[in-house]
C-alpha cells in the first residue's frame, strides 16, 4: 500500500493537487455542532429556538417555512428568509419588545437546513448532492471526490442564477492556506469544473518539483512560488532554463535568478534549475523527422 501511495503521489505526469482528493474525500465536511456566523443567511428548513423571559416564559422550536416565515408564539408570522442570522434576531427581538411588554427573547439556531448543489464538468463524480447549508466550495470538492485529471483546479466556476458568481482557485487553499475566496454555497448552486488549459513542469532544485497548472498571465516568478522556491544549494549565480514549444519545435532561454523574472508562461513550458553553481550550459539541437525538434540541455 505504501509503495502504491508513493507511486501516485510522485507521479511525473500528474498535476500537483489531484492527489489531495484520493484518500479522504469527506475530511472537510462541515459538522453541525459549530458556532454559526452572524452573517449566515437563513432560509426555509432552518429551525429556530425561541425562548421568552419576563412577563411571558416559554421556549419552543419553530421551523422557517417555504415562504421564509417563522411563526412566533403569541405573536404570529415574521419574515426572515434571506436575512442574516444577526438581522433576523434583531427583527424578532423588536417584534417581541413591541407586542409583549416586559418580555425579552432569546433566539438560537437549533438545526440547519440542507441544500442541493450540482457538481458538473470534469468532476470525479458529477451529479446532484445534498449537503449542509454551511458547506463551501472546498467542502463540496472533498465530499464529492474532487476533480478528474482532465479538470482545472484553478478556474473552478460557481454559477448562481445562471451567472458565474465566482471563480475558485484550489491552489489558493492548498499552497497558500487562503480561504477568503472559499464561497459558502446556496441552494441550487452549480460547481462547474472546466478542462485544464495550461501546465508547466518544474524540475531540478525546486523545493517541490512537479507538474503544475498555471493561469493565463502568470510568470516565471509565479511558477517559482508554486514550487515553494529553491532549495538551499541554489546560489545567486544559478541560471534557470526555460524550455518552450513554438511553431518550429522547442526553444531554450536562460535567466539568472537575480533577474526580473516577469516573462509570461506558455502551455507546455518546462522550467529547470541546477543546484550546483557554475555549471556550464551545454545544449544539443535535434531536427528532422522527430516529434519535438528543438534545443535540449545536456549535463555530464
Amino acid at each position: 500500500e505504501l509503495e502504491k501511495l508513493d507511486e501516485e503521489v510522485y507521479c511525473d505526469a500528474c498535476i500537483y493537487g489531484y492527489n489531495f482528493f484520493k484518500y479522504s474525500p469527506s475530511t472537510f465536511a462541515p459538522g453541525n455542532k459549530v458556532i454559526i456566523s452572524e452573517s449566515y443567511r437563513l432560509g426555509p428548513g432552518d429551525k429556530l429556538k425561541i425562548s421568552y423571559f419576563g412577563n411571558e416564559t416559554l421556549s419552543e422550536l419553530r421551523n422557517i417555512n417555504r415562504e421564509g416565515v417563522v411563526i412566533l408564539p403569541k405573536i404570529g408570522p415574521v419574515s426572515v428568509a434571506g436575512q442574516s442570522y444577526s438581522e433576523a434576531r434583531s427583527n424578532i427581538e423588536r417584534e417581541v419588545e413591541n407586542k409583549l411588554i416586559g418580555t425579552a427573547v432569546s433566539v438560537s439556531l437549533e438545526e440547519l437546513r440542507s441544500i442541493n448543489v450540482y457538481v458538473l464538468g470534469e468532476a470525479y463524480k458529477p451529479g446532484s448532492y445534498t449537503m449542509s447549508s454551511l458547506s463551501t466550495v472546498t467542502n463540496a470538492l472533498f465530499m464529492t471526490g474532487g476533480v478528474t485529471e482532465n479538470g482545472s483546479l484553478r478556474n473552478i466556476q460557481i454559477k448562481r442564477g445562471g451567472k458565474v458568481a465566482e471563480t475558485y482557485d484550489f491552489y489558493d487553499f492548498i499552497l497558500r492556506g487562503n480561504v477568503n475566496n472559499d464561497l459558502r454555497l446556496e441552494d441550487g448552486d452549480v460547481i462547474f469544473i472546466p478542462f485544464i488549459e495550461n501546465t508547466i513542469k518544474l524540475g531540478g532544485a525546486f523545493k517541490r518539483p512537479y507538474l503544475y497548472e498555471f493561469r493565463a498571465g502568470e510568470t516565471i516568478a509565479d511558477a517559482i512560488q508554486l514550487a515553494g522556491g529553491f532549495t538551499s544549494n541554489v546560489q545567486k549565480s544559478s541560471n534557470l532554463e526555460l524550455s518552450s514549444i513554438n511553431g518550429s519545435g522547442r526553444t531554450l532561454k536562460y535567466f539568472n535568478i537575480t533577474e526580473n523574472l516577469n516573462t509570461e508562461l506558455k502551455n507546455g513550458d518546462s522550467l529547470n534549475i541546477s543546484g550546483i553553481s557554475g555549471l556550464e550550459v551545454k545544449t544539443i539541437k535535434v531536427s528532422g523527422e522527430v516529434v519535438n525538434p528543438g534545443e535540449y540541455s545536456i549535463q555530464k
